[in-house]
Formats: structure tokens, C-alpha cells, sequence
């Protein structure tokens, strides 16, 4: 059954508005027809809109106890609609709460687990659905379920060792830049004042500075706005597909970061990809999920000619190598892993490797970084300190 916002015109309340279910669109259609009023607009109610909001305010976090709690649900021999009614019962978070609801509904009205789940894809992302699907089609759901959460739980520890490497540098520069903007836009225009009433002859450095100041002070809306519309030109180039393939390339060049950004979408290709294939999913469709989880549109087209190619009898590690889609070590495990029947279980192994060497690269680099963003800031803190004292103690040059 499908949701459908409908208004009409009748004689006697004019125009009305409602929601209504159906099996389908015609069906509500020839039931409003036989009422006799006349359809004005019928539309079908996206599910992921009508819960949106709420969505974007869950945690997803708590996707990974559901998946955990189920699975143990369901190994006990608990029906899944029991299983689901008791996580419901328990369950504080509002949000879940609303979406385990739904869920629920739709098992009941007939869908299967996975159905259920495509009405809140935003929340379950499609590896999640689509490992979902090919359990209950193996019979194998509660086992899915406990390798989901094994999957959920690595994908969190990598997110978060990478947010927690980087939160530091992040809070350095933005209290780096309050200062330096505190010191520009208040204390040099009162410096400033204070020297034209004694009218001596400032440093140069100290003019540049004040020069500097005003000019903040005046135009910094210019560059405010120069800011906001390079940052609007690049979102709106990276939906243009042509422009975003080229962006990204040049992203994975870059010195340093590029590397890094490569063994992270590599690292999420072969977690994902390993996990589909160990739940039954073939390697065709597991290709088509996984390009939707890399977010580097370069390495997914890659991975859409890749995909032809295996469909035309290629081999996967081959046809990965030849565009250079995976670094020389990761071509050698996956080599052996489809010589020897076990694809799956080498593609989480190379994904163990890369976020254990992206872990080490993170630290290093922020270690790097650290050390640079303290001495910029304060080279440039002290250039302006240096410059105001250079003009305080000029006075004495003064004749009184």
C-alpha cells in the first residue's frame, strides 16, 4: 500500500484536501471518480521526505544497537514482527522510535523487511538494504544482521579515529583566526587613532598594517562575498558530472592529501564490497551499490567501465589494475583471493590494511601539521605585535 496526497472539487465544500491509501494510483483514482468529485492534483507521498526532518536530527549512531539488538532477536527464534515490537516498546530515541514504527507497518501490510526498510533510505543506506534483502531471500537474516553490525561498528571506529585526528587542528586555526581578526578589526583602529592624534611618522610596517585594518574594517564584505561565491561556483561545478570527474582527479594528485583520499575510498570500496559478496550478493550487483558509496565521482566512473568489463567475462582484479584503480599490494591479495575462491574475505583484509595505514598517515600528518599552524599563527600574531610596539616606542622620538 502507497500513501497519496490528493486534492478535489466537490459542490458542496469546494476545494479539498487529503491523504489517502492505495495499492496503486489508479485504484484511488477510479474510488475518487465513483465518489463523483473531480480530481484536481494526486501525488504520491515520498516517505523519505515525510519523515526528512526527523531523520536529519537522528543519530545515526543508533542504527548500529538496532542492528545489534535484532540480530540477537532474531538468533533467539523471535519472529521479526515480535522482534520489532519489542525493540519498539524499549526503544527512548523519538526518531527511531517513529522509523522502527514504520517499519513495523510495513511487514505487517505485507512488505518484506528490506521493502520496509526503502522508505527511510536515509537512514539505511543501500548496502544496508540490499544485504537485508539477500538474507532473508538465503534465509540467513539473523547472521546478515550480526555481520551489519560488525560493519557499522569498523565504519564508525575509522570515522571517528579520522574526525578525532582532525578536531584539533580545526579548533587551532579557528582560534588562530578569532584572534588575528580581533586584532585587525578592534585593537589596530584604536592603536591607530591614538598615533594620527600625535601625528608622527609611523614604520612602513605599521602603515601596511593599519592600511590593512581599514581596509577589513570597509571592504570585508568584498572578500566575505568573493568567498561565498567561489564556495557556491565549486558546489554548483560538482553537479556538472564532466567538471566533477576532472575536480576529483586532481583531488587524488594532489601532494600528500591525495594519497590519503585514495586509501580512504579504497578502503571503503573493498570493506563494502567484501562484505556484500560474504552475504550472498552477487558481484554485478554489489559493483552497483558500491559506486554510490565512494564519494570521488573520478574512481567511480572507473568503477562503472570496470563493471562493463566484468560483465563481458573480465576479471575484476585485472580490469581494477588496468585503470589503475587499486595500488600494486592491493592487486597482488585480490589476485589471490579470486584464484582462490575467497574475493570477499581478501577485499576486508585489504580494507583492514588500508585503515590501519590511513590511522598511521592521519597521525602523522596532524602531527606534521600541529607544529606549522601553532609557529603560522604566532609568526603572524608576533609580525603584528612587533609592529604596533616598533610605533609605541617611536614616540619618544617625539619633541615635546
Amino acid at each position: 500500500m502507497s500513501t497519496f496526497k490528493y486534492r478535489l472539487l466537490t459542490t458542496s465544500s469546494g476545494i479539498i484536501e487529503g491523504e489517502k491509501e492505495a495499492a496503486s494510483k489508479a485504484d484511488l483514482v477510479n474510488e475518487l471518480r465513483r465518489s463523483g468529485h473531480i480530481i484536481l492534483h494526486i501525488n504520491q507521498i515520498d516517505k523519505n521526505k515525510r519523515f526528512g526532518f526527523l531523520l536529519n536530527r537522528a543519530n545515526k549512531k543508533a542504527v548500529l544497537p538496532f542492528t545489534q539488538e535484532l540480530a540477537t532477536l532474531l538468533e533467539g527464534g523471535i519472529p521479526i514482527d515480535k522482534s520489532l515490537s519489542i525493540l519498539l516498546s524499549s526503544q527512548n530515541n523519538n526518531t527511531m522510535k517513529s522509523v522502527i514504527e514504520d517499519i513495523l507497518n510495513g511487514i505487517k501490510s505485507g512488505k518484506s523487511f528490506a521493502e520496509a526498510l526503502t522508505n527511510h533510505s536515509k537512514l539505511f543506506s543501500g548496502v544496508y538494504i540490499n544485504m537485508i534483502r539477500a538474507g532473508e531471500e538465503g534465509g540467513v537474516l539473523p547472521q546478515v544482521l550480526k555481520r551489519l553490525g560488525a560493519y557499522q561498528e569498523k565504519l564508525q571506529k575509522v570515522r571517528g579515529e579520522i574526525i578525532s585526528a582532525m578536531i584539533y587542528p580545526l579548533l587551532l586555526s579557528i582560534t588562530g583566526l578569532i584572534s588575528i581578526s580581533a586584532l585587525i578589526v578592534y585593537v589596530i583602529p584604536k592603536f591607530s587613532e591614538i598615533f594620527e592624534g600625535m601625528g608622527i611618522a609611523l614604520p612602513f610596517s605599521t602603515q601596511v598594517l593599519i592600511g590593512m585594518s581599514h581596509y577589513a574594517i570597509r571592504y570585508g564584505w568584498i572578500s566575505v562575498l568573493i568567498v561565498a561565491l567561489v564556495f557556491f561556483s565549486y558546489k554548483k561545478a560538482m553537479k556538472d558530472r564532466r567538471i566533477s570527474v576532472k575536480i576529483d582527479q586532481k583531488k587524488l594528485k594532489t601532494p600528500v592529501i591525495g594519497n590519503l583520499l585514495w586509501k580512504i575510498q579504497i578502503s571503503r570500496f573493498a570493506r563494502t564490497l567484501g562484505t556484500l559478496l560474504e552475504n550472498g550478493v552477487s558481484l554485478l550487483k554489489s559493483m552497483d551499490i558500491v559506486k554510490d558509496v565512494l564519494s570521488n565521482h573520478y574512481l567511480t566512473d572507473i568503477l562503472i567501465n570496470v563493471k562493463g568489463s566484468v560483465k563481458d567475462g573480465s576479471g575484476l582484479t585485472i580490469s581494477l589494475a588496468k585503470r589503475g584503480f587499486l595500488p600494486e599490494i592491493a592487486v597482488h591479495l585480490l589476485k589471490v583471493g579470486e584464484e582462490t575462491g575467497n574475493l570477499d574475505k581478501m577485499l576486508l583484509k585489504v580494507a583492514d590494511n588500508f585503515d590501519a595505514d590511513t590511522e598511521q598517515r592521519m597521525k602523522r600528518l596532524v602531527t606534521a601539521v600541529e607544529p606549522v599552524l601553532i609557529l603560522l599563527m604566532g609568526t603572524i600574531v608576533g609580525v603584528i605585535v612587533i609592529s604596533m610596539l616598533t610605533a609605541i616606542l617611536s614616540v619618544n622620538d617625539l619633541k615635546f
